[in-house]
């Protein structure tokens, strides 16, 4: 498959990605009228200090191991599926970025093969867009559930902005739509991305999008059941 069609799949993948402002429609232009809408591709979020940037919205891979009820590329799916290679990614995102099309990349992904194969492929992504291409635009990359701390600490490293999807609110839910799952493997790096930014833990949120790590560092189910719990005392 050519870097064009592995695009036109793997953008329209992550249009169910919701962590940045994006349509999910699709409107053609039309004569005598202003404007149009796409679904996937071109996405908007904002930086810190309020501004609308202007993103390629994509998965690394559409392949995945695991079989969440919920997700399109989940493995028992009957999808169309590929991957992109790090440098052939790294090379897309500098093309658009030349053309003006884009001030930076919105980087999740399908499981391919384990959670720290994914996040090394991802890495080396990035590792050539910053180190190789001399690349300052700005990177959100999405963490994958259950890589390891080491990994995760080195995606960091290389992203402006790195947060998690919780998916479902209890582990109940979660093994019950996600069998390939765990509340730790979603938690811990939550946890690890609130240790190392002192400024997201203090504000009780990951990248001002998910109010799920409190300075306590309780959950919010944890967190009504401690309530609860205060309250029969009393």
């Amino acid at each position: 498959m050519d870097t064009t069609a592995k695009l036109a799949l793997l953008a329209d993948a992550a249009k169910y990605d919701v962590a940045c402002t994006s349509s999910g429609i699709d409107r053609d232009a039309r004569m005598g009228a202003l404007g149009n809408t796409t679904a996937a591709g071109i996405c908007h979020s904002f930086s810190a200090d309020g501004r609308c940037i202007t993103l390629l919205k994509v998965l690394f891979t559409n392949v995945c191991v695991f079989d969440c009820a919920y997700c399109a590329s989940r493995c028992s799916n009957d999808v169309p599926r590929t991957s992109f290679r790090p440098r052939e990614l790294a090379d897309l995102t500098m093309e658009f970025y030349r053309r003006n099309y884009i001030e930076g990349l919105f980087l999740s992904s399908g499981v391919l093969k384990s959670p720290d194969y994914t996040t090394e492929r991802i890495i080396e992504c990035l590792r050539i867009l910053r180190e190789e291409y001399g690349f300052r635009g700005y990177i959100h990359a999405k963490a994958v559930p259950g890589t390891s701390s080491d990994l995760l600490a080195a995606l960091g490293l290389l992203a402006d902005r790195i947060s998690v999807n919780m998916e479902l609110p209890s582990s109940e839910s979660l093994a019950l739509l996600c069998p390939n799952k765990t509340r730790d493997s979603i938690v811990a790096p939550m946890c690890q991305i609130a240790r190392a930014s002192p400024k997201i833990a203090i504000r009780g949120r990951l990248c001002g999008a998910m109010r799920v790590i409190w300075r306590s560092g309780v959950l919010p189910e944890k967190r009504a059941h401690s309530r609860r719990r205060g309250k029969a005392r009393k």
